[in-house]
C-alpha cells in the first residue's frame, strides 16, 4: 500500500514539474540523443527487441533519418544519422522490462554484443549486451 501512495505522489510531482517547465506531454525531462552511423538500422533492431514504437521520424533529402523518436514505455530515445557535421554518439541505457532472458536472447541473436549474461543480482535480475551500433543496453526485471 505505501509503495501505491509513494507512485501517486511521484506521479503528481512529475505532472506539475512538466507543466511548470512546460516540457510537452510526450517527452520527459531527459532523454537519450543517438548519433549512429546505420540510423534506418537502429529503429529495425529498436523495434524487434524492445517493441519500440515510432514517435517521430523526420527524413533528411538522402533518405537516412535526419531526426527519430522511439518510445520504450514511457521512455522516449532520440536518434538521427551521423554525417560530417555531427559525429557517431552511442549511449549506454538502463532499462527496466518484464523478460529479461527473452529480450537479451533476442539481442544477441540480432548481432548483438554480450556485455554480461542473465543473473540476479541485489537489485534485481539483469544482463547486459552491446548492439550492432555500439549502444551498451542494461536490461532489469525489478523484484518479483
Amino acid at each position: 500500500m505505501r509503495s501505491l501512495r509513494l507512485n501517486h505522489i511521484l506521479d503528481i510531482k512529475h505532472i506539475i514539474q512538466k507543466s511548470i517547465m512546460k516540457i510537452p506531454v510526450e517527452y520527459l525531462p531527459v532523454m537519450p540523443y543517438l548519433i549512429l552511423k546505420d540510423s534506418k538500422g537502429f529503429l529495425k533492431f529498436a523495434k524487434e527487441i524492445f517493441d519500440a514504437s515510432e514517435q517521430m521520424i523526420v527524413p533528411a533529402e538522402d533518405g537516412s533519418i535526419m531526426h527519430g523518436e522511439l518510445k520504450i514505455f514511457d521512455a522516449v530515445i532520440m536518434f538521427a544519422q551521423a554525417n560530417e557535421t555531427w559525429h557517431e554518439k552511442s549511449a549506454g541505457m538502463y532499462i527496466y522490462l518484464e523478460d529479461v532472458n527473452h529480450v537479451y536472447s533476442k539481442a544477441i541473436s540480432h548481432g548483438s554484443k554480450s556485455l554480461m549474461l542473465p543473473d540476479k543480482k541485489e537489485y534485481g535480475y539483469t544482463a547486459g549486451f552491446e548492439d550492432p551500433f555500439g549502444n551498451q543496453w542494461w536490461i532489469v526485471e525489478g523484484e518479483k
